[in-house]
């Protein structure tokens, strides 16, 4: 499921105003993607515990789930949070030798080392090439402390976060046809946006309910036109009239990087605040089928390293 699919009217947060009986002038676009982000978080948790090791990925990921970080000689604590990537749960760990050649690390629970400034010192007779970790805090400590450098040479095979709905900066230029620039921005044509501010759009354009999409016009590496026709060839938006504030946009044709027959249970949790706040009679039968699809989705992932038997049988053939 797309996130709006203004003319299909089966994306999340169509189901999600389905469900409430609402409207998006009531139950904002960006208030629903909000809660739509903290239901993918919901989801990673539950797929996590019960997935097997190494089975669990965005599918939006176009990058193997592996982070890593340049071995320095003499430093033996590397900051989790300085991976490119949100690491949320560590699968395995390796190191790079001062040949590169690959090595798996043993961990070790921080709990049971009996004199961790002893047992991971980095004092120089202590060195040499890592063997084991643990983890402590946002840290990643190696024993013994390794005595060498090496590029990428710190390597956690990991299971990531599941990639939000993002907001993206953009600015625009008001003129006719209005320019829009965002750094690099990777847009393809026809990707729908939707736009927000903290301050006011220049005329022309409307926050939140308005589906924009990318036009031929005016593309570049960082910068684009948007039509409100689904149309490559659309009428580029004019702009006028002054503007101000933080303007950011985000794509609508983005889907969620998990199976899709679980996308529905996306659309039930960030439907069920507005449920709740607003004190609206489904509120009980929607919270019985998210708790339902909860443990449909853990037993999904729980059953995702079952190997299917392929049975071969020979074409039967009757012989008179």
């Amino acid at each position: 499921m797309k996130l709006i699919s203004p003319v299909e009217k089966d994306g999340l947060t169509d189901e999600i105003l389905r469900i409430c009986g609402t409207t998006s002038a009531v139950y904002s676009n960006y208030a629903m993607i909000t809660r739509l982000n903290s239901a993918l978080d919901k989801y990673w948790f539950l797929a996590s515990n019960a997935a097997p090791k190494g089975t669990l990925d965005d599918t939006n990921q176009t990058s193997l789930p592996v982070e890593t970080q340049n071995i320095v000689s003499g430093t033996n604590a590397y900051k989790i949070s300085s991976f490119t990537n949100e690491i949320l749960q560590i699968l395995k760990l390796s190191i790079l030798d001062e040949d590169a050649d690959e090595h798996d690390l043993t961990r070790e629970e921080f709990d049971d080392i009996a004199d961790f400034n002893e047992l991971y010192s980095t004092a120089s007779a202590d060195q040499g090439d890592p063997q084991y970790w643990t983890k402590m805090g946002d840290y990643i400590y190696l024993r013994p402390c390794p005595d060498y450098s090496e590029a990428n040479g710190l390597r956690a095979y990991a299971n990531r976060e599941l990639s939000k709905f993002a907001w993206v900066p953009f600015t625009v230029t008001v003129a006719s046809p209005g320019v829009f620039t965002a750094t690099a921005h990777g847009l393809s044509g026809l990707d729908g946006l939707i736009f927000e501010t903290d301050g006011a759009l220049p005329t022309g354009l409307t926050a939140d309910t308005v589906v924009y999409y990318k036009i031929t016009a005016g593309a570049t590496a960082d910068a684009f036109e948007v039509s409100t026709a689904y149309s490559l060839t659309g009428t580029a938006v004019n702009t006028s009239v002054s503007q101000s504030g933080n303007h950011k946009y985000t794509k609508t044709n983005k889907e969620p990087g998990i199976p899709v027959i679980h996308h529905p249970y996306l659309a039930k949790v960030a439907a069920l605040d507005f449920l709740i706040e607003n004190k609206l009679p489904q509120m009980g039968s929607i919270a019985q089928l998210i708790a339902k699809e909860e443990r449909d989705i853990a037993d999904y992932w729980a059953n995702r390293d079952r190997d299917l038997d392929t049975i071969i049988r020979t074409a039967r053939r009757a012989y008179k």
